[in-house]
């Protein structure tokens, strides 16, 4: 296993999809979405399946950008959820505990 700037090199590769995606979920996709106004499912569908396959073992140190990417999603969708009119608050609050229970998944507890 090769450690390079922080990355084992082996980890980068193994969830770079999934980055890729959780990266592209704030530029284009779901969160992009909600700061734009509007809720799209199938793009949350997409960010939620990338958080679930990402795969990093209990023991592994976890790269920073995906840290970045991650940490302020559930604070995120929680502030946006009084744009949505249209969407129940219940249903938000879900989505919302949906995607934080998956970032607990990748982080643990303390």
């Amino acid at each position: 296993m090769i450690y390079i700037r922080g990355q084992y090199i082996n980890e980068m590769c193994k969830n770079k999809q999934q980055i890729e995606e959780i990266s592209n979920s704030w530029d284009t996709g779901f969160l992009n979405q909600l700061r734009e106004g509007a809720f799209s499912r199938e793009l949350y569908n997409r960010l939620y399946s990338a958080i679930m396959q990402l795969d990093i073992q209990e023991h592994e140190q976890i790269d920073r950008e995906l840290i970045r990417l991650l940490w302020f999603i559930p604070i995120f969708m929680y502030r946006m959820k009084e744009y949505f009119p249209d969407i129940p608050s219940k249903e938000c609050d879900a989505l919302r505990e949906q995607l934080e229970n998956a970032i607990e998944r990748v982080f643990g507890y303390p």
